[in-house]
């Protein structure tokens, strides 16, 4: 018998779909986390304006209170922890550089409200798990889809459907804003749809992984491949491998090591810049990582212009500087990009203006109180990959929704593999 988890009485026996049942029926709580991460997961050019800004994403954002109030969806796991932490990053901001930067405050507020919104459907207990895990399928194949699409499109001599910052000639952006979006939100979908499809059963070997979901894993590679990013190139593997077992995930970090000096030599440009941009990152060479590859070492110059130039002596690195501190640590610094340019990601972007303790309260909110065995691999893939991401993005606030997700579903016995009742939810 598998269970499925009630707002009156919490867990209940359940029919098994092989026994008959008949799958749960569709509710607002179960539509209102659909539309979220797929909004925050996907970008379609009708509503994405010149500036990156997605419509949509924010329209949904916008829309979070409203539904939290119309729902009534309980808030007492995610509420206190998530407004203390966006609480303090009001408070420094206000006391540094007043009312300046209200409307990212403002982004950063609505964002956390939708967290909130979704994880309250989750502990409604009328989010279906096999539901959650179909929708991330279905997302995997319509990142394959759309690439493919454009490929043709592109080879054709035709509009890119839903080109936006694709470069063509094999970068296509998918169902994303430029192609590195479409990595990040692919690796994050494809790693937590493996450990969701588990259903609590210990990690597959390589083999195993393959004869259950080999259509899966095709179109995942195929997308991550013709993003043509070397992003993707280190995505694509390390997705796999992290939803494998551990002896997998130490024989293929051996195979690295060993077949290094011939990735060193491979000229696909993708592979070569990934291979030139790891080989300089330990030098923390500005200038060796710019030339290996721009992109990745516009992300990476910020935390390195902090790291050495932050001082534990000061007050703002633990208490926090605002957001006006990052113009003082990167602007006119960072190489190849205008001298009026102030950006950062999370890491370090978020301990410039919160500090070392805004930083513990936001982490500890949205990512390390759901630590366990199921949700390491989503938190290893987080922290190299989406941790340099801008806080107020969708593709940040997407990571967290999923991790919030495999999470609530891990608590779950490892036979409940349908969350299917007699006449739906109770």
């Amino acid at each position: 018998m598998s269970e499925v988890f009630s707002p009156r009485s919490g867990r209940q026996l359940a029919m098994p779909a092989w026994a008959g049942a008949r799958p749960m029926r569709a509710t607002p709580h179960w539509l209102v986390a659909r539309v979220l991460l797929v909004s925050f997961g996907t970008a379609i050019s009708l509503f994405v304006l010149g500036d990156q800004r997605n419509v949509l994403v924010i329209l949904v954002a916008a829309l979070a209170l409203p539904t939290i109030i119309v729902l009534r969806l309980p808030l007492e796991r995610d509420f206190g922890s998530s407004a203390a932490a966006i609480a303090y990053l009001i408070v420094v901001e206000l006391a540094h550089g007043g009312t300046t930067n209200v409307t990212s405050l403002g982004y950063t507020g609505m964002f956390a409200l939708s967290y909130i919104a979704f994880a309250g459907t989750l502990e409604s207990g009328f989010v279906n798990r096999e539901r959650l895990i179909e929708l991330l399928r279905q997302l995997v194949f319509a990142f394959a889809a759309v690439s493919v699409v454009q490929m043709l499109c592109s080879l054709a001599g035709l509009p890119i459907l839903n080109g936006m910052l694709s470069k063509g000639a094999w970068s296509y952006n998918s169902l994303a804003v430029e192609p590195s979006h479409a990595a990040r939100a692919l690796s994050s979908t494809m790693l937590s749809y493996l450990i969701l499809a588990r259903r609590g059963a210990p990690p597959l070997s390589f083999s195993e992984l393959w004869q259950r979901e080999t259509w899966v894993v095709v179109a995942f590679s195929v997308s991550q491949a013709l993003t043509g990013s070397s992003l993707a190139v280190a995505l694509l593997p390390l997705t796999i491998v992290l939803a494998l077992r551990l002896r997998w995930i130490v024989g293929c970090a051996l195979l690295l090591i060993m077949t290094w000096p011939i990735l060193q030599s491979v000229e696909l440009e993708s592979v070569h810049r990934l291979v030139g941009f790891l080989t300089a990152l330990p030098t923390m060479d500005i200038m060796a990582l710019v030339q290996a590859d721009q992109s990745g070492a516009v992300r990476v110059m910020p935390l390195i212009l902090f790291l050495q130039s932050a001082s534990l002596d000061d007050p703002s690195v633990w208490f926090g500087g605002g957001y006006q501190i990052v113009t003082q640590y990167v602007q006119g610094r960072l190489v190849g990009v205008g001298e009026d340019a102030a950006m950062a990601g999370f890491i370090p972007g978020y301990i410039m203006i919160a500090g070392i303790i805004g930083t513990t309260l936001f982490l500890r909110a949205y990512l390390l109180r759901f630590t366990n065995l199921q949700t390491l691999p989503l938190i290893l893939l987080w922290g190299p990959v989406l941790g340099n991401s801008a806080w107020n993005s969708q593709i940040f606030w997407y990571s967290l929704l999923l991790l919030r997700a495999v999470h609530h579903f891990a608590k779950a016995s490892p036979t409940d593999s349908f969350a299917f009742v007699r006449g739906g939810p109770r």
